[in-house]
Formats: C-alpha cells, sequence, structure tokens
C-alpha cells in the first residue's frame, strides 16, 4: 500500500503503467483518510468506496505516450483509494489528442472511475461528447477502454451529426465518433440537403 498523505500537500504523482505510457497527476491534496482494504477485494463500484487515501480538489490527470499527450482529465474533485487502484473524480472533462497533439474530441461527465492500472475509465451521468467536427454524442454512462482506444455504452445513446440523429444501444467508436456502430438500433433521422436548399 501507498504512504498516506496527510494534511495540505500539492505537487506531481507518477504511476507505472504498461505498454511505455506515463500517466502524471497533478493535484492539491486537501486531507486524507487511511482505510486499509484487502488487496483480493473485488474493485467497488462508486456506492461501495468509503474512506479514501488521498482527496484532492482541482485535480489533473495526463496521459502520454512517448512523450505525446494522449489524453487529459481535470476535476472537480477526486479520490484516490491506493489499495483499489482507483481515482473516483467529480464533475469531469477529458481532453483526447492525436499524435500531432491537436485535440479532436472532449468528453464531460459528473463522476469518472479511473482505474490506475489500465487507464480505463468509467463515466457516469449525464456524459457528453463533442468533437472537433461536430457530432455529439450523449449517454448516461459509457467506458473507455485505454488499450484499444475505443468508447464502449450498453446504456442508452444519441449521436448526432448536423441534422442527421440515430439512436440505440450497444454503442462502439473511437473517440473521435468517425466511426461508430450500435447493436441495437433504435432510431434514425437522415436529413439530406438538396442544392436548392429544401430537406427530406
Amino acid at each position: 500500500m501507498r504512504d498516506k498523505v496527510l494534511g495540505l500537500w500539492s505537487g506531481v504523482l507518477r504511476w507505472r503503467v504498461p505498454h511505455a505510457l506515463s500517466l502524471v497527476v497533478v493535484v492539491a491534496i486537501v486531507g486524507s483518510q487511511s482505510g486499509c482494504q484487502s488487496p483480493s477485494t473485488p474493485a467497488p463500484g462508486a456506492a461501495e468506496l468509503h474512506f479514501p487515501d488521498q482527496e484532492a480538489r482541482d485535480f489533473t490527470l495526463t496521459e502520454t505516450s512517448e512523450g505525446k499527450k494522449n489524453w487529459t482529465l481535470w476535476a472537480s474533485y477526486a479520490a484516490m483509494y491506493n489499495a483499489k487502484n482507483l481515482v473516483d473524480a467529480k464533475t469531469i472533462q477529458i481532453e483526447f489528442f492525436d499524435s500531432k497533439g491537436k485535440r479532436y474530441s472532449t468528453l464531460v461527465a459528473d463522476q469518472g472511475l479511473v482505474d490506475q492500472r489500465t487507464n480505463n475509465l468509467e463515466a457516469i451521468g449525464r456524459v457528453r461528447i463533442v468533437t472537433e467536427t461536430g457530432v455529439h454524442m450523449e449517454t448516461d454512462s459509457l467506458h473507455w477502454i485505454n488499450n484499444t482506444q475505443r468508447i464502449i455504452s450498453e446504456s442508452f445513446v444519441k449521436v448526432t451529426r448536423n441534422q442527421d440523429v440515430v439512436t440505440g444501444y450497444g454503442f462502439e467508436s473511437d473517440p473521435n465518433l468517425d466511426h461508430f456502430h450500435l447493436k441495437r438500433q433504435g432510431r434514425a433521422e437522415v436529413r439530406e440537403t438538396l442544392h436548392g436548399g429544401d430537406s427530406l
């Protein structure tokens, strides 16, 4: 178990993660409560988390690969559970970047659970993704699978591109929403604008 930090502290925390990825966490620790938990205990859901090892406000988490930024997460508050290798962040915003460092999409949600071992993320509550090309995605919850760079959601999903709207369940996509798939499509509204300005 990692050393516990008490009182006011600020700095940079680094964790080792697979595939030559580096994870940098910039925090302002405002307090800590210790609570050792058995490593064999399954990873908890949000409702099962108690007594964080560290708490932070204005929390920032950045993942880089070979010196290039992959994504950055901001949160108004975060609780860190060392035994679970888990960060529970509130009011989150994540920006995703391409290989040239250009932002191509932004995710916001009420809550984010980050697995520090894999950098996988579960976003919960009023989840929205907006891409730089203007595609919007809305759902109640989704999972970011870090090693495959895929977004997955079994919840109801609404995707809007220009005037086209698609809804359904079983969503899977890349983070810029260029290529997405729905296992069960609920409704599609496709409006094609004609040269004369009329639409179907």
